[in-house]
């Protein structure tokens, strides 16, 4: 049984996710040190950052995910493919809206994703070998571009999500539990030896909120129980980390939740210092009751 905890690590945005402008990484250079740090270090928690183009093209934000890496946390890559060559197409002050694996061609996102490896082990020394699409816009050929550069690990996938509405892929049908990726399907678990040689952690989600009430809400990501922090409350992540624990054996859950979400007015989800103060104990209060339960 284990636990994941994740961070899509970004610029800071506003209120309606437009990118600051000049960007600025507030979330990063005094988030992740000052409000998370303390929160991994009571809990030894070793979190994977999915650090996007601009934030390692950042000296700053690359000091403070250094000392990160010294205290045992893991760097994954996180392509906003607006943000990186070849073709950069969204700059400052606008929100990202692309998913990757249809925003662009496979050879274009194939030159992306390496570019990004490349930069983050230029400017962070380590090469990095878990994934995650911006938007949770991967597919099929994203594995094959992430098996050529030395990838063994992907976590896009939101079981139960169908993104197609908004242009992206449909994952309503996928594992919530890891599994090796077979060659042919996205979706389908495969043998070690037989599969991509990637093995997919889906975030953990489960489906709709308020029980059977839940048939009536729209289907928008909102409305799914996710163990995300960002709009799920302290006792429905215990409600769900307590599902998984009992439908599966030695279950692997996988929480997920942005870095600029824990500033203040850097996001839609935290506009003054209670609203603040609630996220940081959602997470602490996911991680503590996973850790009760885990011994």
């Amino acid at each position: 049984m284990e636990l994941l905890i994740t961070i899509d690590t970004e610029p800071d945005c506003d209120i309606h996710w437009a990118r600051t402008n000049p960007m600025t990484f507030t979330s990063v250079t005094e988030g992740i040190p000052q409000l998370l740090r303390p929160i991994w270090n009571k809990f030894n928690v070793n979190p994977i950052y999915f650090v996007c183009p601009q934030v390692v093209q950042n000296d700053e934000c690359c000091e403070i995910l250094k000392k990160e890496i010294q205290q045992g946390a893991i760097i994954g890559t996180h392509l906003h493919s607006e943000y990186i060559e070849p073709n950069i197409t969204e700059c400052a002050g606008k929100p990202s809206y692309e998913f990757p694996c249809f925003a662009h061609s496979k050879e274009i996102e194939f030159e992306k994703i390496k570019n990004l490896t490349e930069l983050i082990e230029k400017k962070l020394g380590v090469r990095p070998e878990w994934y995650r699409a911006a938007r949770f816009g991967a597919d099929l050929d994203t594995l094959q571009s992430l098996q050529k550069l030395g990838y063994k690990y992907d976590s896009s996938v939101t079981p139960f999500i169908n993104w197609s509405k908004k242009g992206g892929p449909d994952h309503s049908k996928a594992p919530v539990q890891p599994y090796w990726i077979s060659k042919t399907d996205y979706y389908i678990g495969a043998n070690e030896k037989d599969s991509t040689g990637i093995k997919e952690y889906p975030v953990t989600i489960w489906k709709k909120r308020l029980g059977i009430l839940g048939k009536f809400l729209p289907d928008e990501w909102l409305f799914y129980s996710w163990l995300r922090p960002t709009h799920m409350t302290v006792i429905e992540q215990k409600n769900l980390i307590g599902k998984f624990i009992k439908k599966f054996k030695n279950p692997t859950m996988v929480m997920m939740f942005h870095s600029q979400e824990i500033m203040i007015r850097k996001s839609p989800y935290v506009r003054n210092k209670f609203m603040q103060k609630i996220f940081l104990k959602r997470i602490k209060k996911a991680i503590s009751y996973y850790s009760k339960l885990a011994k």
